[in-house]
């Protein structure tokens, strides 16, 4: 019977984590007093930003890529809103209603040259 299940490596990999948290320390600890607390900052925004890469890394492979972006609903949302605002606010209300058309005319533009 092999060990080649996914959690075989979990000690080793603990070993390391620890291994390498001590080194840091070391090093943060060699360093002179008003750095430190930098240093401490530092590390812990690289292991956050590291993580979060991980993360979305990880999403990035399971899911299938976005669709292209067409303005399209988006303007009849900002042409609807535009309509129902320019009671209380006129002049904001007309603007996103001017705004929502563009969006619809380049959406619509951008759906007839793709057929």
């Amino acid at each position: 019977m092999t060990s080649d299940s996914p959690n075989s490596g979990h000690p080793a990999r603990e070993q390391e984590i620890e291994r390498l948290a001590q080194e840091v320390g070391r090093l943060i600890q060699s360093a002179e007093p008003q750095r430190r607390e930098d240093l401490k900052e530092l590390a812990f925004t690289l292991i956050r930003e590291e993580m979060i890469q991980a993360a979305e890394g990880e999403q990035r492979q399971g899911g299938a890529p976005p669709g292209p972006f067409n303005p399209l609903g988006a303007g009849v949302l900002i042409l609807i809103m535009g309509a129902g605002l320019s009671f209380i606010f006129g002049p904001v209300g007309l603007l996103l209603m001017f705004g929502g058309l563009i969006f619809i005319l380049w959406g619509a533009l951008i759906s007839w040259v793709k057929r």
